[in-house]
């Protein structure tokens, strides 16, 4: 009976290990998510509270410096508008809720309504956009909202990281049974050993206390599992001079 015990003890070890490191995994997952969300929404719900004092304190006796206050005002509320639109894309994949297509649009109708949505980011980083997409590829229908999520996350990825006078490019091409979306940029390299990290929840470059660029680290694994829903993959290609993203979507899917 004793050495049946100790047997049984023994096969049952890993599978408790593996119990406690899936909870210290999600544990770590839920802080990062609390630090995050704290350290994104906190300064923008700062500057706004703070310039719409001076703003209003302004209106009457400095109305060109009213107006910068309102400015930054309606700045940092988008930035707000972007990390509460993150969550909310997280949450619709955390909820498995099934991606259909009933309600398809066709590409060219997401792409559009996705660049007047991302047009003065670029405007500000005076970002030049090429497109190239197709006759056969504009036309071509996917679920509206899942769409507008990948063209979103990966368009603003883009403009994020490039330089000031950047650019990047949009192609898209019908190849046999699948419809290939390449988003190229001319940002840094994304070194190797953060090819996946990029992917995953809550997941940036740099330190959510040092980085440079704002965001929840949501969007590109947001867009990833987009893909994945649909029916695709969504993979990255480091070039030296840049970053190569590429939706793969199936043609003809009902």
């Amino acid at each position: 009976m004793k050495n049946n015990d100790i047997e049984h003890s023994s096969s049952v070890q890993p599978e408790s290990q593996d119990i406690t490191e899936k909870i210290r995994e999600l544990d770590e997952l839920k802080n990062t998510f609390i630090a995050l969300v704290s350290h994104e929404l906190r300064t923008p719900l700062n500057l706004l509270a703070g310039y719409l004092d001076l703003g209003l304190e302004e209106l009457g006796a400095n109305s060109h410096k009213a107006k910068e206050y309102f400015l930054l005002v309606e700045e940092n509320t988008k930035k707000l508008m972007r990390a509460v639109q993150e969550l909310t894309d997280f949450t619709r994949l955390q909820l498995g809720k099934e991606i259909t297509f009933m309600d398809p649009i066709p590409i060219e109708d997401a792409f559009l309504q996705t660049y007047d949505l991302l047009k003065p980011n670029l405007k500000k980083k005076n970002i030049n956009l090429v497109v190239d997409l197709p006759d056969d590829v504009r036309a071509l229908q996917y679920d509206g909202e899942s769409l507008i999520i990948l063209f979103r996350n990966l368009l603003s990825n883009a403009a994020k990281f490039s330089p000031n006078e950047g650019k990047f490019l949009v192609v898209g091409k019908i190849q046999q049974d699948h419809l290939s979306l390449t988003v190229h940029d001319w940002a840094s390299p994304i070194p190797d050993n953060k090819k996946e990290t990029i992917f995953e929840d809550f997941r940036q470059l740099e330190n959510y206390l040092t980085r440079r660029y704002e965001g929840m680290g949501l969007g590109l694994a947001v867009a990833r599992r987009t893909a994945k829903f649909l029916g695709g993959t969504l993979e990255l290609t480091v070039r030296e001079d840049g970053n190569t993203f590429e939706i793969i979507l199936p043609v003809g899917s009902d």
